[in-house]
């Protein structure tokens, strides 16, 4: 195991299901975990590379035990993990938040497009943040080209379950960290941030990326809003 400090951000290098025992006073687990999905096909899909990127790189999903020692959480989903997510999320408040991409890969497989994902979050009364604007129940905002990670989701999106889900100075942990978009959301918006990688690859990226958003001069003094100075 291998811990960076990084401001107010604490990183492990480590397989989270072994360290979580580890971790304390976490106020909400926002996280974008292995999804259960289909990725090969032939004809143009089994052609692009994010596509054999996220076939090589996922599993059968994640262990969503996980989840019951958290009252506070916020998880990224594919459809086929949602109805397993919902069952979790409903024993407290819950919301279905979507994710809708204008520029969606163009494959279809006499299916719908993939121009949605799907975010839970699951709640006790009063962990419920963020302003009018930050509420609504879905995210407009592109795909990104040219990711780091085969699942790497937008600062923009990030911004927003940031928001939804904790208050400033709240310590958020994401035991799925990847390249550490989460992390970089948490040190803009003045969290406290705890995250745990098991790919020495993208802990290194997470590591780089978190400690440039320390070094912005904006970091306590600039408000993010949901997506709109984006």
């Amino acid at each position: 195991m291998r811990v960076e400090h990084i401001g107010d951000a604490t990183l492990y290098l480590g397989d989270c299901y072994s360290l979580l025992s580890t971790v304390s006073s976490i106020d909400v687990l926002i996280t974008d975990p292995p999804y259960e999905l289909v990725s090969t096909g032939g004809g143009i899909g089994s052609r692009r590379k994010y596509l054999s990127d996220i076939h090589n790189f996922t599993d059968s999903g994640f262990d969503m035990d996980i989840l019951k020692q958290f009252d506070n959480w916020m998880v990224f989903c594919s459809i086929q993990q949602l109805q397993k997510l919902l069952h979790y999320a409903s024993v407290r408040r819950w919301m279905l938040i979507t994710w809708n991409k204008p520029n969606p890969t163009p494959l279809v497989n006499n299916n719908y497009l993939p121009d949605t994902e799907y975010i839970v979050h699951s709640f006790t009364s009063g962990h419920l943040y963020g302003d009018y604007r930050d509420r609504s129940r879905y995210i407009e905002y592109p795909a990104q080209q040219d990711n780091i990670h085969p699942n790497e989701k937008p600062l923009a999106v990030m911004y927003k379950c940031v928001k939804l889900a904790s208050d400033e100075q709240q310590t958020v942990l994401d035991p799925f960290m990847g390249s550490g978009t989460t992390g970089v959301a948490c040190a803009e918006l003045n969290r406290k941030f705890i995250g745990i990688e098991i790919k020495e690859k993208y802990f290194d990226i997470a590591c780089e990326r978190i400690a440039s958003a320390y070094k912005q001069p904006w970091k306590y003094s600039r408000k993010k809003t949901l997506l709109s100075e984006e």
